[in-house]
């Protein structure tokens, strides 16, 4: 398929999604190599872990837009969003793949002017990075000619705008905690294998995380329930799998606002 038969919104979700894999590639190479720490974890661990979210993100957009009527696919909007959403996410890969190579953290780092005004912009950048889901959750049900069944349109909708504003939510909260522990960490303190989430003390990361991929995960639910169920049927199942994972996610949230970290066997 050409870019001009994806549309310019599909083509530059697609192109956004090929350059955060190859991050991906270039930050695994690294990680075999570099054996240096922050915080007791992988200098390379934050840019393979944003890469891999990144890279779902953009390919998520990418199939929504593939389903829209043909006005929304080659028209400006889109694009626009489109290419924000891109930008931002480069911007961001780029300035946490040179901060693990300097061995420095690119998130709650103030130690200088510099760093300060990056954290500012990268805060930013998050935001355009989740609203463009949300723009296209909104366009996607709100399409009339697009191709899409009744239970996925509520899917979409349900899942990417209400998994952008639970996002942000916690990314928020994060944020202006300057951390993501509730409670002291103590040092060599148990983690959660890759992700990193504290075993010891509250993690909102965990949150943070159930939020960020309800764009994906009430889309997927959607799809299969259109596929198997009758229309009033899967149209309630995907009410019932988004408010019961919106209230998972508040009920992590919660969690580690107490203090109290994920069960060990988790």
């Amino acid at each position: 398929m050409t870019a001009g038969r994806l549309g310019l919104a599909e083509a530059i979700f697609w192109t956004a999604t090929l350059v955060m894999v190859l991050m991906l590639a270039l930050a695994l190479v690294f990680w075999t190599i570099d054996k240096r720490l922050i915080n007791e974890v992988s200098v390379w661990a934050k840019p393979m872990k944003f890469a891999i979210s990144l890279a779902v993100h953009m390919a998520t957009l990418a199939l929504v837009v593939a389903l829209l009527g043909e006005g929304w696919r080659t028209g400006t909007l889109l694009a626009v969003v489109a290419a924000a959403c891109a930008f931002a996410s480069l911007g961001e890969m780029i300035y946490i793949i040179i901060q693990a190579a300097r061995q420095q953290a690119s998130h709650f780092n103030l130690a200088t002017p510099f760093t300060r005004a990056m954290y500012t912009a990268m805060a930013s950048g998050a935001v355009v990075i989740t609203l463009s889901a949300a723009v296209v959750g909104i366009v996607a049900y709100a399409d009339a000619d697009a191709r899409i069944a009744p239970a996925l349109r509520l899917a979409l909708l349900l899942g990417l705008v209400g998994g952008a504003v639970l996002t942000l939510v916690t990314a928020f909260t994060i944020g202006s905690r300057l951390s993501p522990h509730v409670g002291v960490h103590p040092p060599g303190g148990a983690r959660m294998a890759f992700t990193g989430w504290s075993l010891m003390v509250g993690d909102l990361r965990v949150s943070h995380f159930l939020a960020t991929h309800m764009i994906q995960a009430l889309p997927l639910f959607g799809l299969v329930a259109a596929r198997s169920l009758p229309p009033a049927a899967a149209m309630a199942a995907v009410w019932i799998a988004a408010i019961g994972w919106t209230g998972i996610v508040l009920a992590s949230y919660q969690q580690a606002l107490a203090g109290r970290p994920l069960p060990r066997l988790f």
